[in-house]
């Protein structure tokens, strides 16, 4: 299993894309494995890849989390994090149409952390 691997033979797990929904439970299993491995769960570098698309127009609650507005967007990082996620790096690469590089930086700055 890919969360004993990520704790007995690495220094943490970097998920590509993990659905909202999955997170709590995923960083659950990694530190519930890590004790088990004799592993501070403090030491895992934890991160997920999150696909993101910013939309003129608010998508509503029943949107993919990452595609909205940038307020939208925002909201969803947050959501992440509340779920137990401490590193989240936005993946602009499968934008729809294909990424512009001067939008992309743009919405990221838009959307960096102010900490």
């Amino acid at each position: 299993m890919v969360i004993t691997r990520a704790v007995t033979l690495g220094d943490g797990f970097n998920g590509g894309n993990v659905p909202l929904d999955r997170v709590t439970p995923i960083v659950g299993g990694l530190k519930t494995a890590a004790v088990a491995a004799k592993r501070d769960p403090a030491t895992l570098h934890i991160v997920s890849r999150g696909t993101f698309h910013v939309h003129a127009e608010p998508q509503g609650p029943k949107r993919r989390p990452l595609w909205g507005t940038l307020d939208e967007i925002r909201e969803d990082i947050g959501r992440y994090a509340a779920a137990g996620l401490p590193q989240l790096f936005l993946e602009a690469n499968f934008q729809p149409g294909g990424a512009e590089v001067g939008t992309v930086l743009a919405h990221l700055d838009a959307l960096a952390s102010t900490r």
